[in-house]
């Protein structure tokens, strides 16, 4: 039930957040809209875990975590765009996640995707494919990661 009301309660706020000005037919609407996406979810998805608060915290920390390692990863490739000689050395490296969640491992493979200079190619198992633009420089490859894994860990697995 705690599932269906704070879905309920996310695609209201979506909804209202993308509608604004609301008037009173929109909201009428996104009420309805907002229920029956929910009652799809509960049939959709009868074996998902109770909502856990410690999870919207850790993912949480997880997006400010992420958005500094952005950051990080958009201002080394400006440098290695800018270097008239372009020092890059691509690689496809193999990391290991310890990550079990299907949906953590996504998070993960997706957050070193959107990080400038790194695309995952592949997940199999526990293992990530990742196609580095400096993979010479890569001298741990569990540095890819991060912190994101440990993050990740922590909001989805018990």
């Amino acid at each position: 039930m705690i599932n269906f009301i704070l879905t309920f309660l996310s695609m209201f706020l979506i909804w209202t957040a993308l509608s604004y000005p609301l008037s009173n037919q929109e909201v009428v609407f996104g009420t309805i809209l907002s229920f029956c996406i929910s009652l799809l979810t509960i049939f959709y998805n009868k074996d998902a875990k109770k909502f856990k608060l410690k999870t919207l915290f850790y993912l949480f920390k997880y997006f400010l975590v992420f958005l500094v390692e952005l950051v990080k990863a958009n201002l080394n490739m400006a440098k290695i765009v800018l270097t008239p000689s372009l020092p890059i050395s691509p690689k496809v490296l193999k990391l290991k996640t310890e990550l079990k969640s299907p949906i953590a491992k996504a998070i993960l493979a997706n957050s070193i995707t959107l990080t400038p200079g790194t695309i995952s190619v592949e997940l199999v198992d526990d293992s990530l494919f990742i196609h580095v633009v400096e993979g010479d420089k890569v001298a741990n490859i569990e540095d890819l990661k991060g912190p994101f894994e440990r993050l990740l860990k922590e909001a989805f697995e018990e």
